[in-house]
């Protein structure tokens, strides 16, 4: 008697350790990952497009904020809190695909494949390099985003800083998902690039 209590006790042990992990793996969420969109509307514009003509850009180097370090997306969810959810990460390093859009988008804004990555440009001459500093590029679900930078245009030649500017962009986050906090996101790295565009265009145009 004794024994098939004990072969009972032990079979629902079994089974319910079964359910238990079966429970566990069909509660268990998926993980998203997101990148950031370069932004039609930065395409050329009359204003813009060719300035630099056939000079080299190089981009970078770029300084990064530590808590944005990291493969989880972050957002704010106080004045002095942050919060990084481990479910909804950015394909790839943030750091990088900053830079690659802001590429893109000045190479779409001044019609111009002579935009590149510092990082890069080893046997490529570059006329001026941008310089940027990120303060901030972080935003609440259903709030807005805000991209702060210290950016800066430097000629390679002689080194001589020829703009240097503060931006600080908000973007409205359309919803309470990840989905649209990414889109407001690349709204605010397209709007950076505008400026930086428009700032670089000057400097070309006036032969800094």
């Amino acid at each position: 008697m004794m024994g098939n209590m004990a072969g009972w006790s032990s079979g629902i042990t079994a089974l319910l350790a079964v359910l238990l992990l079966a429970g566990c793996a069909g509660q268990s969420p998926r993980v998203d990952f997101y990148v950031l969109s370069t932004d039609a509307g930065t395409a050329a514009n009359a204003g813009v497009a060719g300035k630099c003509g056939d000079q080299g850009i190089s981009v970078g180097p770029v300084s990064w904020p530590r808590y944005l370090d990291q493969p989880r997306i972050v957002t704010r969810a106080g004045q002095n809190r942050l919060e990084a959810n481990e479910f909804k990460r950015w394909g790839g390093s943030l750091e990088d695909d900053f830079v690659r859009t802001v590429i893109r988008n000045l190479s779409d804004q001044l019609r111009s494949e002579r935009v590149i990555n510092y990082r890069r440009s080893a046997h490529f001459a570059s006329a001026y390099r941008v310089e940027m500093d990120v303060q901030q590029f972080d935003g609440q679900l259903g709030g807005e985003v805000i991209l702060s930078v210290k950016w800066g245009i430097i000629a390679a030649a002689s080194g001589e800083l020829a703009r240097v500017k503060t931006s600080t962009i908000r973007k409205a986050v359309s919803a309470s998902d990840y989905d649209a906090l990414v889109n407001a996101s690349s709204m605010a790295v397209a709007q950076l690039s505008g400026e930086i565009a428009a700032a670089l265009a000057q400097v070309c145009a006036a032969g800094q």
